[in-house]
C-alpha cells in the first residue's frame, strides 16, 4: 500500500487497509449502509476491525498519539 491509497491515519500508520475509507464520489449513503451493514452483520470483519483498532491504540500509547504518528510517517517517507 502507498500513501496514496489511503489518507485515513489509521490505515497510514498501519500501512494497511484497517478501516473503509469513502472519500469523495466514493461516499454516498448507499455506500456508508453497505459498510455498516457488513460491519454490523460479518462477525469475523466486525472482529478483525476491534482486534486491528486495538492493536494501534497499543502501538500509539497514550497522549502525544498524533505526535508519534506524524514521527512514523515521516521516517517511512524517509
Amino acid at each position: 500500500m502507498t500513501a496514496l491509497e489511503c489518507f485515513g491515519m489509521v490505515n497510514l500508520v498501519a500501512g494497511r487497509k484497517i478501516v473503509p475509507e469513502l472519500i469523495q464520489a466514493d461516499c454516498t449513503a448507499s455506500r456508508i449502509a453497505e459498510e455498516m451493514g457488513m460491519l454490523l452483520t460479518d462477525r469475523v470483519l466486525h472482529e478483525r476491525m476491534r482486534r486491528d483498532l486495538r492493536a494501534m491504540r497499543e502501538l500509539l500509547g497514550g497522549q502525544g498519539a498524533f505526535a508519534r504518528s506524524a514521527a512514523i510517517i515521516a521516517q517511512e517517507l524517509g
